[in-house]
């Protein structure tokens, strides 16, 4: 008898332990998505109608990232904002400032117009790139979605198998900050407004309106 009560001791223990084990794994995955700052389940519904009435991202929901500093642009192909194949790695010569994004992330629609103003802004002397990261798509319905928001000024490439999105860790958005020589000088992790002090301190750093 003893032994036997023993053993139903020690198999309740093993399932309230394999119990609160699952619960764990359940909530750091859960964490993990809320910190993406997309949601995924409404990836039907672009979100771009809530987002673009707002006049800028909430300056706290980004985090800065300097620890690739001086990694070389990639030597991916994707395709350009004229339909056809380009590498990133040949944009070296001016500064560029690469934006991962998908039409059914809300946050990235939230920091597109001001990504834009900054296109804008560069008179030329600096790429700015939206990267879209919509997996099925052959790039006309992402330019054609910022067509529609009217932002015309940024130029809208496609990442067709997202190659460049898996390079730089899969979080959406997230902004790099190239020099001219081709140097990553920064990366951006989530929603920033690109005419805010912090950006205009970021873009200096990569030779950007100094």
């Amino acid at each position: 008898m003893s032994e036997l009560s023993d053993r139903l001791m020690s198999d309740t223990r093993f399932n309230h332990s394999s119990k609160w084990q699952s619960l764990a794994v359940t909530a750091l995955a859960l964490a993990g998505l809320t910190l993406l700052g997309c949601d995924r389940e409404n990836s039907a519904n672009p979100q771009g109608a809530v987002a673009n009435n707002r006049q800028s991202p909430t300056p706290t929901r980004y985090a800065i990232d300097k620890s690739h500093r001086g990694t070389f642009l990639p030597s991916t192909s994707v395709i350009d904002d004229e339909g056809q194949e380009a590498t990133l790695s040949d944009l070296v010569g001016t500064p560029v400032i690469l934006n991962l994004w998908a039409t059914w992330c809300g946050p990235c629609v939230e920091e597109l117009p001001t990504l834009d103003r900054l296109a804008a802004t560069t008179g030329g002397t600096a790429q700015v790139i939206a990267l879209s990261q919509d997996i099925g798509d052959d790039g006309a319905g992402p330019r054609r979605f910022l067509e529609q928001h009217g932002w015309s000024t940024i130029a809208a490439w496609h990442d067709p198998d997202n190659e460049v999105g898996l390079v730089y860790g899969g979080g959406l958005p997230t902004t790099i900050l190239f020099n001219a020589q081709g140097r990553e000088v920064a990366r951006v992790i989530g929603p920033m407004d690109w005419m805010s002090g912090a950006a205009r301190t970021l873009l200096a750093e990569a030779g950007i309106g100094e």
